[in-house]
């Protein structure tokens, strides 16, 4: 973890690569457990991951988490067949009420619900100049302030239909493709397929980016025409933990199409996030794969946003107790420099011998002629 980033404009902030040298030392480090079996499968990757961050080839479970979910209001339909308005999700969370806040609360993970501004564009951009720069400026100071309070790892999603209808927008336009190949089916309580629900958001997108098309791509235009508040918030937090060298774990194609927006911000961005869980939906599917994250642990759930964040993190930490307690063969004692080591045949004399011979050559001599 670095010092605090409060200097500067946001897209003026650099952040530095993880060394992935330390990826291939822990995993020569496993190859040499004393284990008959063939070793940790999916969960290496997430333990070369965690090498990674942590700047060795021993990681260690991670201490301090950090859960920040954030929300957000989108223009209407585009949360079309949402079970809550984002608004009341937000309450239940901030309350410790339904699965996600009971799961988070039985994994240790503290919660931090950031409700950002609306995102309400109507003919134009989600977000004015001013909303989109509250919007980055709120992502810097939720990221800073957990990680000076102590945080080593932030565990980052969105909430609600609107922040992922966002990343359908978002992940049309990088990948120059159409919206429906990244609106995936939506079902209904019951498992019906929901149409009326796919049929909403699709029609309130198309509507959006009939007014937002032939935009030069840069971070600020992609947030302020398409992300909105929740995601450019999500993206500034996660550029934000990047530069000051702290890890990230992400769920859910909100968060996704935000690890995309942070890596506009800095190349290096998506390499400190790791996504444990990668569902089957096309944005994540995309966008984590044009990332580079790491492998996920193939768990393949189809959850709301955020809900296999807490999975995930269990086992990571599992993963990473596993690996710390595996024997290890024993380390050879390094053998001792001989006085006058061979170099090439010829004998090089080490420090300790060069000065041993000047002294031998500065004593006087006897009467006799040997040294006194």
């Amino acid at each position: 973890m670095t010092q605090t980033t409060d200097a500067g404009p946001l897209a003026e902030l650099k952040a530095k690569f993880p060394n992935g040298v330390w990826t291939t030392r822990a995993n020569a480090r496993l190859q040499d457990a004393l284990i008959e079996g063939s070793g940790l499968g999916r969960l290496q990757a997430a333990i070369g991951w965690a090498a990674r961050m942590q700047a060795t080839d021993a990681p260690e479970p991670f201490t301090a988490p950090r859960m920040l979910l954030f929300a957000g209001e989108y223009p209407e339909g585009w949360d079309a067949g949402d079970y809550a308005p984002v608004a009341e999700q937000a309450e239940a969370l901030e309350r410790g009420e339904g699965p996600l806040a009971a799961h988070a609360a039985r994994s240790g993970l503290p919660i931090t619900v950031v409700r950002t501004g609306a995102s309400e564009g109507v003919e134009g951009p989600l977000l004015d100049e001013t909303e989109l720069n509250a919007a980055l400026e709120l992502g810097r100071d939720t990221a800073n302030r957990a990680i000076d309070e102590g945080a080593d790892l932030l565990l980052v999603s969105g909430l609600g239909a609107g922040a992922v209808t966002a990343a359908v927008a978002v992940c049309a336009f990088i990948a120059k493709d159409e919206i429906t190949n990244f609106q995936p089916q939506l079902h209904a309580p019951g498992g019906s397929v929901f149409d009326a629900a796919w049929m909403g958001r699709v029609s309130a997108l198309r509507d959006h980016l009939a007014f937002n098309r032939g935009f030069k791509r840069s971070p600020q235009e992609l947030i302020s025409r398409l992300g909105g508040a929740a995601l450019g918030t999500m993206a500034a937090a996660i550029f934000t933990a990047a530069t000051r060298s702290t890890a990230v774990l992400v769920d859910g194609p909100a968060a996704v199409a935000a690890v995309m927006l942070a890596r506009d911000f800095g190349l290096a961005a998506p390499k400190w996030c790791y996504a444990p869980n990668r569902s089957g939906h096309p944005v994540v599917v995309k966008l984590a794969k044009q990332a580079g994250l790491a492998d996920d642990l193939a768990l393949e759930l189809d959850l709301p946003d955020g809900a296999a964040l807490p999975l995930g993190w269990d086992l990571l930490q599992t993963g990473l107790r596993i690996a710390q307690s595996l024997p290890m063969p024993a380390k050879e004692e390094p053998e001792p420099e001989p006085n006058e080591p061979v170099v090439a045949g010829i004998g090089a004399p080490t420090p300790e011998a060069s000065e041993a011979a000047l002294e031998a050559e500065a004593e006087p001599e006897t009467e006799t002629g040997e040294k006194a």
